[in-house]
């Protein structure tokens, strides 16, 4: 799983599989499920991010292993 912030955008992407959806859906306002062709998650697009959550706490790193806050992701 990857996971990206794009901050121009303020959006959270979380790649499940790295293949280009065929088709999504949005369940909720702002909140945007990437589909495959035989309906597996590929990806879930948060509009807004730093609108929904508090991204400083937003961490990275390998588990267990260091894990830091990624600086700066909120606006």
């Amino acid at each position: 799983m990857n996971l990206a912030y794009i901050k121009e955008r303020d959006t959270l992407y979380l790649e499940r599989s790295p293949e280009n959806p065929t088709h999504a859906r949005e369940p909720r306002e702002g909140i945007v499920i990437n589909l495959a062709g035989d309906g597996r998650v590929v990806g879930i697009e948060i509009e807004r991010a730093s609108q929904r959550a508090d991204l400083s706490l937003l961490r990275v790193g390998d588990f267990p292993g260091e894990v830091r806050a990624l600086a700066g992701a909120a606006h």
